[in-house]
């Protein structure tokens, strides 16, 4: 029985040092990739990482326009980098004692990208982004893209608006 518990109590702290060395470290890195992130976006609107962190999307503000990109974390030239005008994006929040979320999307030609973020009824933090052909509310789903949401930068709100950015409709 000694031999059994002695066997218990080296995987229990064999199994915290484990856990709190993991924690201190996707700390440390998720720091460094926002650290790195933002010496390249001076008004970031929405930053965050594919579940895998292989991936990365990018909006910011380059007044009076909006850029975004998705491509390879950390490379310099990225698969999709456009910019377009104030005007074709839009934002759109909701909070409530349940749920919160925040919308951000942008339209290239006949092509919608939105980031979504925010808190589940449980608590849950979650990160998407959505490809449409068309507008969201109407259009075809093309892609879900998961988003870790330990790597989510988000300033989705009413601030925006002083942007020249418009308020959708509704959420």
């Amino acid at each position: 029985m000694n031999t059994v518990n002695t066997i218990t109590r080296h995987l229990l702290i064999s199994a915290a040092v484990l856990f709190t060395a993991t924690s201190v470290l996707h700390a440390a890195s998720t720091d460094a990739l926002r650290q790195a992130h933002g010496t390249r976006c001076a008004k970031p609107v929405f930053y965050a990482q594919t579940m895998n962190h292989k991936k990365e999307v990018e909006i910011c503000i380059v007044t009076p326009s909006v850029s975004y990109s998705f491509g390879k974390t950390g490379a310099k030239k990225k698969e999709m980098n456009i910019t377009i005008p104030a005007a074709s994006t839009d934002y759109a929040y909701s909070n409530n004692q349940v749920i919160s979320i925040q919308n951000f999307t942008v339209r290239n030609g006949d092509t919608s990208y939105q980031v979504s973020a925010g808190s589940d009824d449980s608590g849950e933090p979650f990160a998407s982004l959505y490809v449409y052909k068309g507008i969201p509310e109407t259009g075809k789903l093309l892609a879900e893209i998961r988003l870790d949401p330990a790597t989510v930068e988000n300033n989705i709100g009413h601030a925006l608006a002083d942007e020249g950015i418009p308020e959708a409709d509704s959420l």
